[in-house]
C-alpha cells in the first residue's frame, strides 16, 4: 500500500476525479440525483425512527447506496494513487 506514502497525490487525484465522482453519482441517484434529497434524509434519520414509521428497509437500502458510493470514490482515489505510486513515482 504505497499510497499512504503520497498523501499530496492521493489529495490531487481525488480532486482530479470528480468527474468520475460525478458520473457514480448519476447512476446511484439518477440523472438529476432525483432520490439524493432522499438518501440524506434517511441518513440523519436513527433507524429506531425509521422502523416506527414502517420505512426501515427504505432507510437500510438508501444509507447502504450511500455507503457504497462513499467506499467506490475513496476506492478510485486509492487505486489510480497506487498505480501512480507503483509505476510513475
Amino acid at each position: 500500500m504505497e499510497f499512504f506514502e503520497h498523501p499530496k497525490v492521493l489529495i490531487l487525484v481525488g480532486v482530479f476525479s470528480t468527474p468520475i465522482y460525478i458520473t457514480l453519482a448519476k447512476m446511484f441517484w439518477g440523472e438529476r440525483f432525483e432520490s439524493l434529497g432522499e438518501t440524506i434524509k434517511f441518513l440523519f434519520t436513527p433507524d429506531i425512527f425509521s422502523i416506527f414509521k414502517g420505512r426501515f428497509w427504505d432507510d437500510w437500502y438508501a444509507t447502504t447506496k450511500f455507503n457504497v458510493f462513499v467506499f467506490l470514490c475513496f476506492g478510485w482515489a486509492a487505486a489510480i494513487t497506487e498505480l501512480l505510486a507503483r509505476h510513475v513515482l
